[in-house]
């Protein structure tokens, strides 16, 4: 049961630096490209984008 929750408190470890350096590396490579670090920005260009009208016909 010890060595369970030893396990348990690694992997708990493991995936939070996992998730903690890989912020850190895509914070560092969009100030490389000069950009703007913002993790919603394409979900936000979408939704700030007007509303296209729809130009089609019916299909029969």
């Amino acid at each position: 049961m010890e060595y369970l929750l030893i396990f348990g408190g690694l992997l708990v470890a493991f995936i939070t630096l996992r998730v903690w350096f890989g912020a850190r590396r895509a914070k560092i490579y969009s100030e490389i490209k000069k950009q703007k670090y913002n993790v919603m920005d394409p979900a936000m260009e979408k939704i700030a984008q007007p509303l296209k009208k729809n130009d089609r016909g019916p299909i029969g």
